[in-house]
């Protein structure tokens, strides 16, 4: 082996230490200081990459000096399912499982078209905000109840005549 490779190995051997502590104060700011954890999310992100290719490393080295594949499976499986980033696969999948949701309001939204014509027809939603506000007030103040309850909150007249 090359001089600077068996330096490599040794330098990925000598972090695996730190490494597995940095893990753990990513684990605990997760579990424990969600807040302090967001913060400084970035921070983390680039420690756990560190982490991530602190693992690699290593591993590619044992694979390198692996016999056969088989063995190399049984006796470093715990390292190969360290290495997968499984914050990536729960993201996918939260991400499937909110497009599914989102789906299944559309699906009813669509079995209930005839409301939701009728919906769309009253509101007139191809229409400026500007247009449909002004329809609103126009339509209040045409209507003698909004007159009548907007004489409730007018002040009472003053009794009282003040001399300054």
């Amino acid at each position: 082996m090359k001089p600077i490779l068996r330096k490599l190995e040794v330098f990925f051997d000598r972090m695996i230490t730190p490494a597995l502590l940095a893990l753990v104060v990513i684990v605990v700011a997760d579990i424990f200081f969600t807040d302090l954890k967001y913060e400084y999310e970035m921070y983390f992100l680039y420690l756990d990459i560190f982490v991530i290719s602190i693992f690699v490393g290593d591993l590619s080295f044992k694979f390198k000096r692996a016999a056969n594949w088989k063995g190399f499976l049984r006796r470093e499986w715990l390292e190969i399912l360290a290495i997968i980033p499984f914050f990536w696969i729960f993201r996918l999948i939260e991400s499937i499982v909110r497009v599914g949701e989102l789906l299944q309001e559309f699906i009813h939204l669509i079995a209930r078209g005839g409301r939701l014509v009728r919906f769309l027809a009253v509101f007139n939603l191809t229409a400026s905000r500007h247009e449909r506000f002004k329809k609103l007030l126009d339509k209040l103040n045409k209507n003698k109840r909004f007159e009548e309850a907007a004489e409730f909150f007018k002040p009472p007249p003053s009794s009282e005549k003040h001399d300054d």
